[in-house]
C-alpha cells in the first residue's frame, strides 16, 4: 500500500504532468491500485485527479489503450486557416479607435461593425465570400483583440476656453461705459421656444369645470414668446408672434417701444441702438 508523503506526492504530480494520453491515464490508474481501497477518492483530494480520467485509466489498464482522436475535437480556429486575419483586422479597426472617454479601462473603442470590418476584407485579394468567416466571427475577433464596437462619443465643447475672460471683460467694459452715459440704455434680448396654443392640462387645478384635451394634439396655434429687458432699470417688454424672432421683427418691436422708452429714461438716440441690434442678430447682413 503506497503512502502518501509530501515528496511522493509532489514526485507523482510532475510525473504525471509529464505524461500525455493514455500513459497518463494508465499511470494514473496504477497509482490509484497501490493506494488500496478508496484509493480514487483520495487521489482526487489529494493530487487533484479527475474522477472520470482515473475510470477511463482503470478500464484501459484492463483491457487496451484507448487511441485519443484529437482531429475529432472541433474545429480549428479562423486564424489557423488564414495565417493574416488577426493582423488584417487590426490594420483596419486601429485607424478607427478611441481610448475609453472616461480612462477607466484600456479598452479601445472602433465605430466599425463587424459586418463593415468583413466588408472591407472582402476587397483585400487573398479572401472571398464563401470561405471568409461570418460576421459574428469577425466581431468574436475583434472583441478577442480588444476592439469593441462602440460609438465614439462625440466631442464636447469647452465651457471655457482661454479667450472666455477677455470676452467678458470686454462686454462688462462696455455695459459699464453704458451705464455711465445717461443718454445710452443698455437692452438684453431673448426669445423663448415657440408654444402650443389650446385646450391642454398641465395638471393643475381649477375651480371652473375645464374640459382639456389629454395630449397636445389639437394645436390652433404656436407662438414664440420675446422680450426686452432693461437690467439698469428693471423693466421689461414681453411680445408674441405667430411665427420666428427674426430680425426684422426685433427691430420693429423695438421701433414700437423705443417712444416709451424715450419718454421714460431720457434716451435720444435710437439708430446706434439699431445698429448694434442688426449686427448681433444678423451678422451675415449689412446696413
Amino acid at each position: 500500500m503506497l503512502i502518501l508523503t509530501d515528496s511522493i506526492i509532489g514526485w507523482i504530480i510532475n510525473t504525471a504532468n509529464r505524461l500525455k494520453g493514455s500513459v497518463r491515464r494508465i499511470f494514473m490508474a496504477e497509482t490509484v491500485e497501490l493506494l488500496g481501497s478508496g484509493g480514487a477518492s483520495i487521489a482526487e483530494e489529494k493530487l487533484g485527479w479527475n474522477r472520470g480520467t482515473i475510470r477511463k485509466g482503470q478500464y484501459e489498464l484492463e483491457t487496451q489503450p484507448i487511441e485519443d482522436n484529437f482531429s475529432a475535437r472541433g474545429r480549428n480556429k479562423s486564424e489557423e486557416h488564414f495565417p493574416h486575419l488577426l493582423d488584417d483586422i487590426k490594420k483596419i479597426a486601429e485607424p478607427e479607435c478611441q481610448t475609453d472617454p472616461s480612462f477607466n479601462s484600456c479598452r479601445l473603442y472602433t465605430r466599425l461593425t463587424a459586418k463593415e470590418v468583413r466588408k472591407r476584407l472582402l476587397e483585400i485579394d487573398y479572401y472571398d465570400e464563401k470561405t471568409l468567416p461570418c460576421s459574428k466571427t469577425i466581431n468574436t475577433k475583434l472583441n478577442d483583440l480588444s476592439y469593441h464596437p462602440k460609438k465614439v462619443q462625440k466631442t464636447k465643447p469647452h465651457k471655457k476656453i482661454k479667450e472666455t475672460d477677455a470676452i467678458f471683460e470686454q462686454v462688462h467694459a462696455v455695459n459699464g461705459m453704458a451705464d455711465i452715459n445717461p443718454k445710452e440704455i443698455r437692452i438684453s434680448i431673448d426669445a423663448k421656444a415657440r408654444m402650443n396654443i389650446g385646450n391642454f392640462s398641465r395638471g393643475g387645478r381649477n375651480r371652473v369645470l375645464t374640459k382639456a384635451e389629454d395630449h397636445d394634439l389639437d394645436v390652433k396655434e404656436k407662438l414664440t414668446p420675446f422680450g426686452f429687458y432693461l437690467p439698469e432699470h428693471d423693466d421689461f417688454f414681453l411680445f408674441f408672434t405667430a411665427g420666428y424672432a427674426s430680425s426684422d421683427f426685433i427691430v420693429d418691436r423695438l421701433e414700437e417701444i423705443w417712444p416709451e422708452i424715450q419718454e421714460k429714461y431720457g434716451v435720444d438716440i435710437l439708430t446706434h441702438t439699431l445698429t448694434m441690434v442688426w449686427r448681433t442678430v444678423a451678422p451675415e447682413l449689412s446696413l
